[in-house]
């Protein structure tokens, strides 16, 4: 089924006995980025179970109703689909989506890592942990009002078989970072007020200096104390520049250089000759228990799922 395929492993039933399915359904795109069009003609629902490893769950789904209404039963928190009410979710504890008879639904999925690199790349860094959004979206604002006109574009051009996004790499690109810009800065997430603030002057020599050294010594055991007479400058400089130029500290951004090696280092390792242990050593983490949650914190896997590929 499409929609398992796109969006997860799930269980659609009708919600009353008898009568007959009068439905329709409709994708376009790729899994990265699609809209799809679905109505069933009779009261149904859909139960997805709970789930954070699943790799088809990067997808993030923004559900809106066109017509009728639907319901997001999230974990204990429910959540309505009707007129300027909508949802974006993904993985998490169980979910249970309800369509009203008459509803026609209307879905974009986002894939959640592409989302998280181009935030990274607004920000000027890596995030030091998983991208999350807030379900609620509303659509009579003036965000959700511009989100809902690049729905409806990205729709028209998905759907359009002449479209240049359909033969020209770069128009898909263009779209998919309209896409994703616009939902960053118009919708509340966990990196909302790194985005929203303030851009700060161009990083002084010996931030940038720091962060050469750091990139080219990563594994090994680096002190703030080396790092900052590398960088020709006091900790407690360096702790400040970093600060203020980069909202984070410059052993926060050696962890997620470590963690960004490691990463690369165990999508590409083979597991029959590989350990995570071995490939976080090399990356210069001495404890495995810190070295774990950090990187299910920054993936939303074990480093034990993606060397498996149970991702």
């Amino acid at each position: 089924m499409a929609l398992s395929q796109f969006v997860a492993s799930q269980k659609l039933a009708p919600m009353t006995r008898g009568g007959q399915l009068d439905g329709g359904f409709r994708f376009h795109g790729l899994q990265d980025l699609g809209v799809f069009d679905v109505r069933f003609g009779r009261k149904m629902f859909i139960d997805l179970p709970p789930n954070d490893t699943d790799e088809r769950l990067n997808n993030f789904a923004f559900v809106m109703a066109q017509k009728g209404s639907a319901q997001l039963l999230y974990g204990n928190d429910e959540f309505n689909v009707s007129g300027p009410q909508s949802i974006i979710f993904s993985s998490g504890p169980k979910r249970i989506l309800r369509f009203s008879e008459d509803c026609d639904a209307r879905a974009l999925l986002v894939d959640r890592g592409r989302l998280s690199r181009h935030c990274a790349k607004l920000l000027g860094h890596e995030l030091n942990r998983r991208i999350e959004l807030d379900i609620d979206l509303p659509l009579d604002t003036a965000a959700g009002r511009s989100w809902l006109r690049i729905v409806e574009y990205a729709s028209a051009e998905l759907s359009n078989p002449d479209s240049l996004i359909r033969h020209v790499p770069a128009a898909w690109d263009n779209l998919e970072q309209l896409v994703l810009t616009t939902l960053l800065y118009g919708h509340r997430h966990n990196y909302s007020d790194l985005l929203l603030q303030p851009q700060s002057a161009a990083a002084p020599y010996y931030v940038r200096r720091a962060e050469a050294f750091i990139e080219a010594h990563f594994a090994e055991p680096l002190s703030l104390a080396e790092i900052a007479a590398q960088a020709g400058v006091s900790a407690r400089s360096l702790q400040n520049g970093f600060q203020r130029f980069r909202n984070r500290t410059p052993m926060t951004f050696l962890r997620s250089v470590r963690l960004q090696k490691a990463h690369k280092a165990l999508l590409v390792a083979d597991p029959s000759l590989n350990s995570v242990m071995q490939i976080a050593l090399a990356c210069g983490f001495s404890h495995m228990g810190e070295f774990g949650t950090a990187y299910k914190r920054m993936y939303g896997v074990t480093p034990r799922e993606t060397l498996a590929r149970i991702i």
